[in-house]
């Protein structure tokens, strides 16, 4: 499970430093063993697992004896924590860009979003169950109505496309 947190970790510092661009590779190819049911021959989760308590030993002995034990359950703990996050995130980013909130679709609660103003505008028909949030102008007569072959659209931040 040190790998799948290696290959992310990396993954990301790799972007901006050379060094750490060589243990994604290596975190890469132990998850891509560890997919396939080998078992990880680079030596990257011991090689992790011993800097990891080596500096933790220092300051606190106790903690260190107890993370090299068990330090396969704490990096699948982190690493569950981290598969939960990027789902919770993901779920806050489409429910602001479907709903103009993070908790969903009639939820007054603040969102980390919003901040983002009109970033996301979606255009959807003013019957779409999308623009039925506080920010749609459909629903109260604001004026749009069908004609032949003209159906008026709005987004559900109000401005008007034709």
């Amino acid at each position: 499970m040190i790998c799948i947190l290696a290959l992310v970790v990396f993954g990301i510092l790799g972007i901006f430093s050379a060094t750490h661009r060589k243990l994604a590779l290596e975190a890469f190819e132990c998850v891509f063993k560890k997919i396939r049911l080998q078992p990880c021959d680079s030596g990257l989760d011991k090689r992790l697992k011993s800097q990891i308590t080596g500096k933790l030993m220092r300051k606190h002995p106790k903690m260190a004896r107890f993370g090299y034990r068990h330090f396969e359950a704490v990096s699948l703990i982190l690493t569950i924590i981290m598969i939960v996050s990027f789902v919770y995130s993901g779920l806050g980013i489409y429910n602001f860009v479907a709903y103009g909130n993070c908790n969903g679709e009639s939820s007054q609660e603040a969102c980390v979003y919003e901040g983002l103003g009109n970033a996301f505008k979606i255009d959807v028909d003013c019957e779409s169950p999308l623009c039925q949030n506080e920010y749609c102008t459909c629903k109260e007569g604001s004026g749009c109505q069908e004609k032949e072959g003209d159906i008026c659209k709005e987004n559900c931040y109000g401005s008007v496309i034709k």
